[in-house]
């Protein structure tokens, strides 16, 4: 069964990178991040001569395909809405304070003029 391999954390923490999913939190939106096995990416090849083409285990792209899919079509037909409840984030152990969700902030886009 495939849901021995899935784990869920609602509500969940904003991400620390790759993801967008936190600035829709901040919005009002529901959202949520996928992500799988790493394979050491983050600590042998990411952003390193090293991350090339020949690291990629098309077995795990196909499957994590495959499955955000089935997530897709199941959250389709299901007339549950998700939830967009933030979680309480833990003390920084820098500041002493309680972590902060990001802030919605106005997009600085010029439509690609400098």
């Amino acid at each position: 069964d495939i849901r021995q391999h899935i784990t869920t954390s609602f509500p969940g923490s904003p991400g620390g990178g790759g993801s967008d999913f936190a600035s829709f939190l901040a919005a009002g939106a529901p959202a949520f991040s996928l992500s799988s096995l790493g394979w050491s990416y983050g600590n042998y090849t990411w952003h390193t001569n090293r991350d090339t083409y020949d690291k990629i285990v098309f077995d795990d792209v196909r499957n994590n395909a495959i499955l955000t899919a089935i997530l897709a079509y199941m959250a389709s037909e299901d007339s549950a809405k998700s939830s967009n409840e933030k979680s309480v984030l833990p003390i920084n152990p820098r500041t002493g304070k309680p972590g902060e969700w990001p802030s919605p902030t106005k997009a600085t886009r010029k439509g690609g003029l400098n």
